[in-house]
């Protein structure tokens, strides 16, 4: 008889420790991969603005790629890199900085670079009408986010974000 009330004791231990468990994993925080900050995002591409696509650079600079700092840090963007689906590539030039919060915007035309802004210096357009995918590398080659879009829909995707007909929101 007491070793059958041990015996119940152990299972009731053990009901309770299985279900202190079952109760913990399910008001756990979200998985670690959603709490992931990316110390550069991409948030938005505007990838067909207004107008025929025309072969001239004033045309190229109104295409662009904004990315923002969403760390606590100034980020040394030096050797970064942008790349698109095919061959593009642009690599952010020596010395460029992104404060906390900050967001850069990269056209892709010809231009002189400020604080808030850098050009590509591509002699075309970059980002595909009908669908692209943009995708920023750390200085080292490690890829840090990338974001698809299907032109013309409302559809993209960070794996597909929101776009509108001519941007993609990041």
């Amino acid at each position: 008889m007491l070793s059958s009330i041990v015996s119940r004791a152990r299972f009731l231990a053990v009901l309770l420790a299985a279900m202190l468990v079952v109760g913990m994993v399910g008001i756990a925080p979200p998985a670690a991969e959603a709490a992931v900050k990316k110390p550069l995002d991409i948030v938005k591409l505007y990838y067909d603005p207004p107008g025929k696509d025309y072969s001239k650079n004033s045309y190229f600079t109104k295409e662009y790629i904004q990315v923002k700092n969403t760390g606590k840090k100034t980020l040394t963007l030096t050797g970064y890199t942008i790349r698109d689906s095919g061959p593009k590539k642009f690599t952010f030039p020596k010395g460029t900085k992104l404060k906390p919060g900050k967001t850069l915007t990269i056209r892709t035309g010809k231009g002189k670079n400020t604080a808030s802004t850098v050009y590509w210096n591509n002699k075309g357009y970059v980002w595909n009408n009908t669908g692209d995918k943009a995708r920023t590398y750390t200085n080292k080659g490690k890829l840090i986010e990338s974001c698809a879009y299907k032109g013309g829909t409302k559809k993209a995707t960070k794996t597909y974000v929101r776009t509108s007909k001519t941007t993609a929101y990041c």
